[in-house]
């Protein structure tokens, strides 16, 4: 029998994986974790639930984490991936949901930024496990194409290893049920398992009530020497699980929300002035009743009595403790959401470009190579097919444009460091230039647009 139970390096890193995706998820995901997040500055004082509960209300959560995944993703996918595959349905529905390969891989890769972690199966319909079709074509006309499931880093509960090679692994999904007109949901749990003597095969296991077992309701032995299932991480794409790449974003992310409760707390409770009244008679009190505060309101104070407003000087070290923070997130990554604040030379903004999408362009690599790995297995069913690939651009260098760059590429030239054909190269590769020009379609559009549009001064 299979139960849900969980490797210890899955309960090592799952705590890990559910910060990082409740700080990109937003304000409200945060928020709702309450004091996960958020400790209660009171918890023992009068009425501290209503008390905290406006704390937490006033507190701001600046979603930097989320983003700066959702740039990381663009970056990434700015050009389209080159993919090479004989299995053309799997461009259009990789897993039968109808969401097409190249989709399927943003949100791979999207897990693996959060979690550091996600796997590909390459599965096949029953009907055509086993056996060869004598042609693709008869294949698709039977609806038996493969298909590539991806799993996140929490369906992915155990796994086990044996002479480097993957003997079991066990995945958790949802099984939907039709019963008198209504969908039912459960878990179902799927096992894969590598025998020597029979092979790979494919266990369903499903629990039909919270207090029950899970069962098993389907077995289909496949007659394959090896389980068609990849891990995709961040830094390589073994079985252990990767740090998120986006956890030191996320802790600095959820600390800034913390200063904003206690600034935002401290301008709503001591911002507002107070008015203080001095020299006044019990007699005047009794006469005036209740003083309205404003400008459209008079006092008419008697003789040798004083009025003041008693303002709090500004704390400021909530406010700074939040400037700080913003700066080092932007070290982080989370400058790809700002403006660039200074001038920086080329060889800067190629520096810290390269810095700051090292870990994407690692991230990027391990989903093609899994991705490849994937398509190979469905082409070749029992055996490695060399022909698919599947390859995410990282050439992120036209993420380094900005006007100083290519102030300096352009002088360089007319300083007659650079020959004029190495700063077209140069301005070709940061997509200022069409990549498709030659020099002498350059130079003749160039020439026909006159001296006011010339290279120097659109640089």
């Amino acid at each position: 029998m299979t139960t849900d139970y969980k490797h210890p390096l899955y309960e090592k890193f799952a705590p890990l994986w559910t910060k990082v995706r409740d700080a990109c998820a937003g304000e409200d995901a945060v928020k709702e974790r309450g004091e996960t997040y958020l400790p209660n500055p009171a918890p023992t004082a009068e009425n501290a639930a209503q008390r905290y509960a406006r704390y937490k209300m006033r507190a701001v959560y600046f979603n930097a984490t989320g983003r700066t995944l959702a740039g990381l993703i663009g970056v990434a996918y700015a050009k389209w991936p080159e993919i090479v595959t004989s299995n053309k349905a799997l461009m259009q529905d990789a897993d039968g949901s109808g969401v097409g390969l190249i989709g399927q891989s943003q949100l791979v890769l999207s897990d693996i930024l959060q979690t550091g972690r996600a796997g590909l199966l390459t599965d096949w319909p029953k009907k055509e496990i086993g056996r060869r079709l004598r042609s693709r074509a008869e294949a698709e006309a039977l609806g038996l194409v493969p298909r590539i499931l991806a799993y996140t880093a929490e369906q992915i509960l155990t796994w086990q290893h044996s002479n480097g090679m993957l003997t079991r692994v066990v995945l958790q999904e949802t099984r939907e049920e039709y019963e008198a007109g209504e969908v039912k949901q459960y878990p179902q749990l799927r096992e894969l398992v590598l025998n020597a003597d029979r092979g790979y095969t494919i266990l369903l296991w499903v629990k039909y009530s919270q207090t029950g077992k899970y069962i098993l309701v389907e077995r289909v032995t496949t007659g394959l020497s090896y389980i068609p299932f990849t891990f995709v991480g961040a830094v390589n794409n073994d079985a252990s699980p990767d740090i998120p790449p986006l956890l030191d974003l996320a802790n600095l992310n959820l600390a800034h929300y913390r200063n904003s409760a206690d600034y935002e707390e401290s301008a709503f409770v001591m911002g507002q002035p107070q008015a203080v009244l001095t020299g006044i008679t019990d007699d005047w009190k009794e006469k005036m009743g209740v003083l309205q505060f404003g400008a459209g309101n008079a006092w008419v104070l008697p003789a040798d009595a004083a009025a003041m407003l008693l303002q709090v000087s500004p704390n400021t070290l909530a406010k700074e403790a939040m400037s700080d923070k913003e700066r080092m997130m932007s070290l982080l990554g989370a400058r790809l959401m700002a403006p660039t604040e200074s001038a920086k030379t080329a060889t800067q903004s190629a520096a810290e470009t390269k810095a700051a999408y090292s870990q994407l362009s690692l991230a990027c690599d391990n989903v093609s190579a899994a991705y490849t790995k994937a398509l190979q297995w469905a082409e070749g069913g029992t055996s490695l097919s060399a022909s698919q690939s599947f390859a995410i651009d990282t050439d992120f260098s036209e993420l380094m444009l900005d006007a100083n760059a290519i102030r300096e590429i352009v002088a360089a030239w007319q300083a007659g460091a650079i020959p004029q054909s190495d700063a077209w190269a140069a301005l070709r590769k940061l997509r200022v230039i069409d990549p498709g020009k030659t020099d002498e379609k350059v130079a003749g559009e160039i020439e026909a647009q006159g001296p006011a549009l010339s290279l120097n001064e659109a640089a």
